[in-house]
């Protein structure tokens, strides 16, 4: 027969053993509980790339024809140039109205804008100003001449308006 010192030193060992065992356990809870968070924060940062992946590749497609865009507006300026020089009863002028309308609105479909600039408040983000007017009828700032129309992509600007800004008269 066990007498009750032996019984206390046993209970104190078993104590000792399972102060140890929650101790572990503890340490193997916190374990757990850290690599819970880092897996969420894994796959939270696997969803936000996905997410710029899918940005990025929808701006790619918007914005891949921008460099031709530009050379096309140039064929643009010389179609809106050619109506300006010719006159009205000249026969080839209905055809240069057609090819313009038509590739106004592929351009549009695009979406590529014309910027309204005439009459509008100089803005440099979508105008380059080239020269200043005197002009006593307009305030200073506003866009009186349009040398080169410009345009947008979507919203994101693909050639700036070349113009003439009013300026106060002396």
């Amino acid at each position: 027969m066990l007498d009750d010192k032996d019984r206390s030193t046993d209970d104190i060992k078993i104590n000792e053993e399972d102060q140890k065992l929650d101790e572990e356990l503890a340490s193997y809870k916190a374990k757990v509980a850290e690599l819970e968070e880092k897996v969420l924060r894994l796959l939270a940062d696997n969803q936000n790339m996905r997410k710029i992946c899918d940005r990025e590749k929808a701006d790619i497609s918007k914005f891949c024809i921008s460099d031709f865009a530009k050379n096309i507006l140039i064929i643009r300026d010389n179609l809106t140039l050619a109506l300006s020089n010719c006159s009205n009863d000249d026969p080839i002028i209905k055809g240069i109205q057609l090819t313009l309308s038509e590739l106004n609105r592929v351009l549009e479909s695009y979406g590529i804008k014309l910027i309204e600039a005439l009459g509008a408040a100089f803005d440099p983000n979508y105008h380059q100003a080239l020269l200043e007017i005197e002009d006593e009828k307009k305030q200073p700032g506003i866009v009186v001449q349009v040398m080169q129309d410009g345009f947008t992509i979507y919203d994101r600007l693909l050639r700036p308006a070349l113009v003439g800004v009013s300026k106060k008269c002396n």
